[in-house]
């Protein structure tokens, strides 16, 4: 799973551009990378170009364990997840709804356009 990982310290943001199919493995690896690195308040996943038929909830539900333990890191920030396919969509979307359950303090959405993804992201009033 290739990612690429542009961050901008002036605007306090990551963007992760994730292509193929990840594994849970390389999933992980990706979100250790993120949390042991420079620590952005601001998150943009894009995964245009990516599909998930490898993860499955578990893996999901593990995944956001993992982000839950290090989310203190990112009190009050944002995290904006692109994505074209329905699948991808709505796996993100429930994702988004476990880290309401799970007390995860930041906020996160999933949008289908660039444009509203960034200006969620970069809008402190949203």
């Amino acid at each position: 799973m290739p990612v690429e990982t542009k961050i901008d310290l002036k605007r306090n943001l990551t963007i992760k551009t994730v292509r193929g199919n990840p594994s849970f493995e390389e999933s992980m690896t990706a979100f250790r990378e993120f949390y042991e690195g420079p620590v952005t308040k601001y998150v943009l996943w894009d995964f245009n170009n990516a599909h998930f038929s490898s993860l499955t909830t578990d893996h999901i539900e593990a995944i956001l364990d993992y982000i839950q333990q290090h989310a203190p890191k990112r009190a009050g920030g944002k995290t904006a997840i692109l994505i074209s396919k329905d699948l991808e969509y709505g796996m993100s979307r429930m994702a988004m709804s476990l880290s309401e359950v799970k007390g995860i303090p930041f906020k996160m959405e999933v949008f289908r356009s660039l444009t509203e993804a960034e200006h969620w992201l970069m809008s402190e009033n949203l």
